[in-house]
């Protein structure tokens, strides 16, 4: 039976010359876990805005085809029988709040489709307890993190238990550690209830087992391929890199090896637990290469950033305690830590938008008290977490030229570096297009080049490549080490722990209101019970390498 029946579906926003979905046919099934892939712009997101009827019921496009949900055309429900049928977790959360506090939203939801108080409260309490939320029931939701913004979303629409779930990244703004919880939490949930889930993501590494099926949209519209993901990952995966998606990296790995006659999977491996069995079962044992030196140097360049036992506090919440580490000049560092750690907030008083409460904050061996606020934020560039806050001009182009504008810049020189930015962050089909009109991954990608066309000194960027996909994370990330290579430092906020082994030279992390760590990579992902407490999973690649190293040693191919 089908959920959701796609008929040439396409959706043009206003003042925007082509379609954010071109027509688009597709069937979703009753019961079925779908993962939505596709590269940025591609029109995911307007689909699920579609599916759930907010186009064009309240957000104003022109929408051509037919969306038939449970065998009723979608325009003939008012919106509270539509969130009864569909309900959206969205990729931004907080654009789905309304309320002041996390009860309030969870129970503002289920008063406007008529549940009885006792249905509501019993909804209330089943749903804080599965999402980890009871400690922030009275929270106010300006107050959280990203991640506890995510979550509070979650419960939200988990407390509505509409038939079809549409999840638009929804574990983006999640350490790794509640992402894997929250993918199952989703999975029970549509287990126990026969309901259909739709992941739109961008990066889905945990949970593939559990997906019947994958569905890949092409950036200039219709669908790529689809298929189970043994079989998409196995045989079509080039087809998805070239389209810039993302192939998991156990996948990614598992195919290369194949490729190369080491092994034939049988099944295919979705995830390390299965690589692993099955290596197991033909007697093959990981072979450990020698211990990288952890004896790192000293730094040479002087320090650019010291923090001295830096505390801060909202209210009564104490965020960060006795938070002490050194940036030199020319680092590429990552800060990590578990959903509610401090990270934001620490990169708030590094911007000079927050002051510390205690301790002291010095930027090349002077207090950063005694720097004028304009001076800060003119050597520091600080992407936020929501792109949106920082836009300020009406076309991708104003945006991108502002800063040199304002300084009085040649213009032959804003014009050459307009035309690489535009070309190099794939943003040139977007110059005149208005930045809050943008996909999220597009407006992710503008905000950094914002910052990397000026010329601050540090770069300061709150999970930038959410909302990416592959070719966009790629290219950012290339960015910013070039940029680093010609004397930049760079902090990284992110839960992306693949990134970090890639790109950091070192890592900070944040656990218990205070800073836990800070050192090199390497050094980094060797602190097994530390990582476990913080939430941090190793990198899968680091995971791959010992069984990568016996299948290219073995004589004979299994």
């Amino acid at each position: 039976m089908s959920n959701a029946a796609i008929r040439g579906l396409s959706i043009t926003y206003p003042a925007d010359n082509q379609p954010a979905l071109p027509p688009l046919d597709l069937d979703i099934n009753t019961g079925e876990n779908i993962l939505l892939a596709g590269p940025s712009g591609c029109g995911k997101s307007s689909l699920a805005l579609a599916l759930q009827g907010l186009i064009p019921r309240v957000i104003e496009a022109e929408k051509t085809g037919t969306l038939t949900v449970n065998e009723t055309e979608l325009e003939h429900w008012t919106t509270a029988q539509a969130c009864r049928h569909v309900g959206i977790l969205f990729q931004d959360p907080e654009t789905q709040f309304c309320m002041e506090t996390v009860e309030d939203e969870i129970v503002f939801g289920m008063e406007n489709i008529g549940l009885s108080i006792e249905e509501i409260t019993s909804r209330l309490e089943h749903v804080l307890e599965i999402t980890g939320l009871r400690e922030h029931r009275f929270s106010r939701l300006t107050t959280l993190s990203g991640g506890l913004k995510q979550k509070a979303a979650t419960a939200c629409l988990l407390a509505l238990d509409p038939a079809v779930f549409v999840l638009d990244e929804p574990t983006a703004n999640l350490d790794p550690k509640s992402s894997e919880d929250f993918i199952q939490l989703w999975i029970n949930t549509a287990a126990r209830g026969n309901k259909t889930l739709l992941f739109i993501e961008h990066n889905m590494e945990t949970g593939l087992e559990y997906i019947d099926r994958v569905i890949a949209l092409r950036k200039e519209g219709g669908v790529l391929l689809e298929g189970p993901p043994r079989t998409v990952f196995r045989e079509k995966a080039h087809i998805l890199e070239q389209e810039g998606i993302h192939v998991p990296e156990v996948c990614r790995t598992a195919r290369r090896v194949e490729q190369e006659g080491q092994i034939t999977w049988d099944p295919f491996p979705l995830n390390l637990e299965e690589w692993e069995v099955q290596c197991a079962q033909r007697g093959i044992q990981k072979r450990n290469e020698p211990a990288p030196d952890f004896s790192a140097k000293s730094p040479v360049a002087p320090p650019l950033i010291e923090a001295e036992n830096l505390t801060f506090s909202y209210g009564a919440e104490r965020i960060l305690e006795n938070v002490s580490f050194t940036l030199h000049t020319g680092e590429f560092a990552a800060l990590c830590g578990s959903n509610g750690a401090g990270k934001s907030t620490l990169a708030h008083l590094l911007t000079g938008l927050e002051q510390p409460e205690e301790g002291t904050l010095f930027r090349k061996g002077k207090e950063s008290s005694r720097y004028r606020t304009e001076e800060i934020m003119k050597q520091t560039g600080f992407v936020f977490q929501n792109p949106e806050h920082q836009f300020i001009c009406d076309s991708v182009e104003d945006e991108l030229t502002y800063g040199w504008r304002m300084t009085g810049s040649n213009p032959e020189f804003i014009r050459a570096e307009l035309e690489e930015m535009l070309t190099l962050f794939q943003l040139r089909e977007k110059r005149d297009a208005n930045p809050f009109s943008l996909s999220q991954g597009q407006k992710r990608r503008l905000s950094a080049a914002v910052m990397l066309a000026g010329e601050q000194e540090l770069l300061i960027l709150d999970e930038p490549t959410f909302g990416q996909d592959e070719s966009g994370t790629n290219a950012l990330m290339e960015m910013l080490k070039k940029w680093q290579q010609r004397g930049g430092s760079i902090i990284m906020i992110t839960h992306d722990m693949e990134l970090v082994d890639r790109y950091a030279d070192k890592v900070l992390l944040l656990h218990e209101k205070s800073t836990a760590f800070q050192g090199g990579t390497d050094t980094f992902f060797q602190q097994n019970d530390l990582l476990e407490k913080a939430s941090i999973n190793i990198p899968v690649s680091r995971k791959l390498k010992p069984w990568v190293h016996s299948l290219e040693r073995q004589e004979a191919p299994c």
